[in-house]
């Protein structure tokens, strides 16, 4: 199967998710008031996922689904940099645009026969949620009336 297109989907995580993710999670109570406290501060958290487009239709994910934080008005502009940021690798060792040939052995272990130069030829596109379209949509109008 041929890759067509490479991605990354980013969606806005509401307090609530937020709030029940926490509780999940092995923190003791206080550190879980913390966390809520510096979300509504900190404007919010953003999910992504990266993925690849197949010739078919099909959409395979490609790694674990990422995330950010970010301020509390946001552009499509700013948030799509946001999410070209977070997919990057955390380290310094390459010079490469992105992890081609990462990505080129993950979609190998998914019986996608391609190279890293291969995905670098094709589109990268920034897809983001009808939530987090809204959100945007609805801060922008904000501030033109205020």
């Amino acid at each position: 199967m041929e890759v067509v297109r490479l991605a990354a989907w980013c969606d806005c995580v509401t307090e609530d998710e937020y709030r029940d993710e926490l509780s999940r999670s092995s923190l003791p109570p206080v550190a879980v008031a913390d966390a809520l406290v510096h979300f509504r501060r900190g404007g919010g958290a953003f999910r992504v996922q990266e993925f690849a487009v197949l010739a078919d239709g099909r959409r395979l994910p490609l790694g674990d689904e990422l995330g950010f934080s970010g301020g509390t008005y946001v552009t499509l502009e700013g948030l799509e940099a946001d999410v070209r940021t977070t997919v990057l690798p955390d380290d310094d060792e390459t010079d490469d645009e992105h992890p081609w040939a990462w990505l080129a052995g993950d979609l190998r272990r998914h019986g996608v026969d391609t190279t890293a130069e291969q995905l670098e030829q094709l589109p990268y596109d920034v897809e983001f949620s009808r939530r987090l379209l809204a959100r945007v949509l609805v801060q922008t109008l904000r501030r033109r009336v205020t």
